[in-house]
């Protein structure tokens, strides 16, 4: 069910286009790449370096959140001091990036409708799925959730998607009141659920909330599962996720996992 190329990664230095805060909670990076561009798809994710030092020594790893011709752009929040140091560089910096990285999400579902489920940081590949869905016969669903509407990115972010987009927040400050699944669990109920098809990327407490309502109702899908993809490259074996075959790096294998091959 799954459209791939021939996997093809590069290593480049990039110059940076924009960096700067969309909103309370994240930052979009943008640079030019002709090469990773023509071949990054939703789901996969880019390896950045920080530093043109070992210090921080780990690359960041990035998901993919829009390309638009050779213009790459990436949506991360400040969580350590990788993160910190990047929100730092303006218009201008040069960094190294490797990619495009991981097993993407499926292009073509044979017939089902798309409900997207994403939560945090696993909005960004998510959304960048759904503005290339838009030409389905019908539009996906995409469900959103956050803590607060201070995480609630700007109209024009999601102006290129064609399908219902839905929000929860924990404390109601915008949307549905509640967690994502609440919303996710309402259209469920409604129609045939089997002739949905869902992905869902987000934190892991979230992905197995998902992943039980849709065993409930029969729902296919598929989970990114985000674990610390330090090499990118199936090297350092720090990204593991237990499937029904064993275990599998994340960074190599996913991040992009069937439902049916995740444990849990």
């Amino acid at each position: 069910m799954t459209d791939v190329d021939e996997k093809v990664m590069y290593d480049e230095t990039v110059t940076i286009l924009e960096n700067q805060k969309v909103n309370a909670q994240y930052y979009k990076l943008v640079f030019s790449s002709k090469r990773i561009s023509r071949r990054v798809r939703a789901g996969q994710f880019v390896n950045l370096q920080v530093e043109d030092s070992s210090d921080p020594l780990l690359r960041r790893p990035l998901s993919y959140y829009r390309v638009r011709s050779e213009r790459v752009e990436l949506l991360y929040e400040v969580l350590g001091r990788g993160t910190a140091l990047l929100a730092q560089k303006k218009r201008g910096h040069k960094v190294n990036v490797l990619g495009p990285l991981g097993h993407p999400f499926s292009q073509t579902l044979n017939g089902k409708r798309r409900l997207l489920v994403g939560g945090g940081v696993g909005v960004p590949p998510l959304l960048f799925l759904a503005e290339h869905a838009g030409r389905e016969k019908h539009a996906p669903v995409f469900l959103i959730g956050c803590k607060s509407k201070g995480e609630v990115l700007p109209k024009r972010e999601l102006s290129n998607v064609k399908g219902e987009v839905l929000y929860a927040t924990e404390d109601g400050s915008y949307g549905q009141r509640g967690l994502v699944t609440v919303l996710l669990q309402k259209l469920l109920e409604k129609g045939d659920p089997k002739s949905w098809f869902i992905q869902t990327c987000g934190p892991h407490a979230m992905l197995a909330a998902v992943m039980k309502l849709a065993r409930q109702f029969g729902v296919e899908g598929e989970a990114s599962i985000d674990e610390r993809m330090a090499c990118g490259v199936g090297a350092c074996l720090g990204c593991v996720v237990e499937t029904r075959e064993g275990f599998k790096t994340s960074c190599v294998e996913g991040p992009v996992f069937s439902f049916r091959d995740l444990v849990g």
